[in-house]
Parts: structure tokens; sequence; C-alpha cells
């Protein structure tokens, strides 16, 4: 039998199966896939590459062969509530969002991209269930979950899981949610009742957008999912789903995903240290803009870059924003110090400068910015948050929760539905809401 990494055929069937799964995170991983290949090889008694290649373009077994390559080179790590900051943004931002403008009909809608063993979907079960057991009775929840590996998919119907599942899951939850026998947790059968679990394809083009019954989706988690593929197929992929929300509908990535590109036609949020992102509204408001065939690359505004915003009738924050949106941290930075000459007492500027040296990765400046804007204004509840939450990072967390607690001082006397200084949608009540949870989290009476 030929050495896989010498076989000529070799580098053909590494680009059927990039192009087959969408698995670009193998393009360069060589030494993993000539294994699994050539383990492969010995199974089905096949001497070459072109041999396999030609076995797996047969329709029965070909998908069968695929299937099982599938389930060998995807990664199915996966816990319950993973990035607690997401989930914090679920329940005090989207969740209560989307349940205010669907009051008329009664009925929310979850895709669940990528779901691997299916703790994400079950996360996502659980919120609703304890957090929002008034404000769902009597409505339709659905929460589609789909992944490509139909051995993950079993599993996650099962819904039996071992402890490393819960490394981020109190033990409240698991009491609660759980049955134990021996070293297996299973979950409860009622946070079932609202998830269909489903095989999908993410970098097949052709999957329908939306699907089922051609309902939009209200809120769509494809995280760590786009790390594998290639920047064409994510440039579609996130096309895909922006067509699959309804208006006004909330997309959720993975925390190393917000530098692919393609999130033009979303408006962007990182209130709870968890960037999110929301579907623009009003497809008329697009309508004269230019687009590419993926349908997504919509440019909102001309380029901040190419003058300056005042100049051509816009907002000057807004153009700050744009940039920020596209990851241009370094453009927005300096776009953000022009923006100081004009109006250097403006303190959502210097809350702005704040974020984008965070994305830099210089705290310490981050925390000088904010400083600098609750200066400039005492009452500035989210930049208080965003300096607890720098503080914390920092594990100051005597300081933390004195900036917790200053949000709650600040908004004491703010009605409920009251939106936030530059929190783009968020209540001051769910404000108040993340601040206790971290005052709490900090341990500091």
């Amino acid at each position: 039998m030929t050495l896989v990494s010498q076989d000529p055929c070799y580098s053909r069937l590494k680009e059927h199966l990039i192009a087959a799964t969408g698995l670009a995170f193998y393009a360069d991983r060589d030494e993993r896939l000539t294994e699994l290949i050539s383990s492969r090889l010995s199974v089905l008694g096949l001497p070459d590459c072109l041999s396999y290649t030609n076995f797996l373009g047969g329709q029965e077994q070909g998908r069968a062969e695929l299937d099982v390559l599938i389930a060998r080179l995807t990664i199915g790590e996966t816990y319950f509530f993973r990035d607690q900051a997401q989930f914090d943004a679920i329940r005090s931002i989207i969740l209560p969002d989307i349940l205010e403008r669907n009051q008329s009909s009664k009925r929310l809608r979850i895709w669940s991209a990528g779901c691997a063993t299916g703790a994400e979907p079950y996360s996502l079960a659980i919120l609703l269930a304890r957090d929002f057991a008034d404000r769902i009775a009597g409505w339709q929840i659905d929460i589609d979950a789909t992944d490509l590996n139909r051995e993950y998919l079993a599993q996650a119907a099962a819904g039996k899981f071992r402890d490393w599942a819960f490394r981020s899951t109190s033990d409240e939850v698991k009491r609660e949610c759980f049955s134990k026998e021996g070293l297996i947790w299973t979950i409860h059968p009622r946070y079932k009742q609202w998830i269909s679990f489903h095989h999908l394809n993410l970098v097949d083009s052709e999957f329908p957008t939306p699907w089922r019954d051609g309902t939009p989706f209200d809120l769509i988690l494809c995280r760590n999912v786009m790390i594998y593929f290639t920047p064409e197929a994510n440039r579609r992929l996130i096309g895909q789903l922006h067509k699959s929300l309804g208006d006004d509908g909330w997309l959720v990535v993975g925390a190393t995903e917000h530098g692919l590109g393609g999130y033009q036609a979303f408006r962007s949020s990182d209130v709870t240290n968890a960037r999110i992102y929301q579907k623009l509204p009003a497809p008329e408001a697009l309508a004269d803009l230019p687009r590419t065939e993926l349908g997504i690359e919509v440019p909102i505004h001309p380029d901040p870059v190419a003058g300056p915003v005042a100049d051509q009738g816009r907002d000057d924050l807004e153009g700050l924003r744009q940039l920020a949106d596209r990851g241009d941290w370094q453009g927005a930075a300096e776009y953000g110090q022009t923006l100081l000459r004009r109006d250097g007492l403006n303190p959502e500027i210097h809350f702005y400068q704040a974020l984008i040296f965070e994305n830099l990765g210089h705290a310490a400046e981050a925390q000088r910015w904010l400083r600098k804007a609750i200066y400039l204004d005492r009452n500035f509840a989210l930049a208080h948050y965003q300096l607890g939450l720098a503080l914390e990072r920092d594990r100051q967390m005597p300081a933390a929760a004195r900036s917790f607690g200053n949000v709650l001082k600040v908004l004491a006397s703010a009605p409920d539905d009251a939106i936030v200084t530059a929190g783009s949608g968020v209540t001051a009540t769910g404000l108040k809401k993340l601040a206790r949870t971290h005052l709490e989290k900090s341990g500091v009476a």
C-alpha cells in the first residue's frame, strides 16, 4: 500500500474532502488527515488515494463513508452554558427583546447551528424554562439544532452527558435539570420538548433559508463552527444566516469569529463583554445599496476612512461604530482621536475609545478611557459597568464590586424600560440585572 503522504492523488483527495465538508481546518494539518485516511484504506481494503476518492464518489457507500470521516474529523468539545458572557447577553438583552416584539405571535424560534452533542440547545431550553417560564407560558417554542456529525446528533438526542460537560454549570442546575446514574447525567424530558435535532452541512449552499415552515428565526447561535471553514464558505454562510433571521433577529458567533468579516448587515453590541449581532431592519432601506452575490456584503454607509464623517452628513459616533464593527480597531482608534479633537468633552467618544483599546489588547489604556468617560459623566451607567468588567478581569474584585454598585446607584431611579446611554437597545433593568449578577460573583459584601 502506498504511503498516503507520498500518494500522487492525496492532494486531490484532500481537496475533495474539504469541498464536501467545508473543513478547511485540515488544509494544513496533513499529519492528522493522512493518519485517518491510512486507517480507512486499511479498513476498506483499498490500495491508494485514487481508489478511496472513487469509493467516496459512490452514492450510498460514499455518503456512509463520508459520515465516518466527519465523525473522526470534527471536534465535539462542548459544555453547558459555554461562554458565560454570551449567555448573560442572551438572558438579559436578546431574549427580553424578542419576547417583547413577539407578544402578538407568541412564538419563538431559535437555531443552534453546529450543536455537537447538544449542550448548547439544552442550555437554551434550561435558560428559557428557569428564567422566563412566566413570560413564555402558552408560547410555541422551537429550538432547531443541527450538526454535520450524525454520531454527535445521536448522542445529543439521547441527552446523556458526563461530568466534563458541566464545568460551567451550577450544582443547583444539575440537581434540578438532570438525573444521575453512575457516571452519566441524563437531562429531564421537559427540557427536550422544544428541541428538534437535524443533520445539516452548513457549507452546502443549497440549504433553505429559512427552512421547515418558512418562519424566520429570532435567534441563531453559530459558535466555534466557522473557524473550521474557508473565508469564502464563511461569507456565504453568514449571508445564509442573515437571510434565515427575521427583522431585528439576533446572531451569536464564537469569540474568535468576529474578525472573519461579513457582518456589515448586522448591528453589533459589546454590552455584556460579549459581542452580539442584530440584523439591521427594513430591507427596503437597503434596497438601493450595492450587494454582492452573497446578499450581505452591504456597505450600510460609505467607508468612514474615506473622509470625515461629519462632512458626509452622518453622525460622527456612527462612523466610529462602523469601523469597530468591521474589526478595524486601529483605524477606529485613530478615527476616535479625530473626533476627540472636535469634541473632547464628549463622554461617549471616550467610552468607545475604551472598547477599541480593549479589543486592541491594551487593558490599562482601556481602563483609562473608561475613567475619563465617567469623569465627564458621573451617571454614565454603561461606563461604570464596563469598568467593572475590566477590573474583574484584572482580579481587582473590591474595585470591580464598587463599579457594579455604581451602576445600581446611577440607575436606581431610572424607568425599567429606559435605554441606557451607548447601550444599543439595552434597558436599565437589563443592565441592573447584569450588575447584580457580577456583584454576587465578586463575593464582595
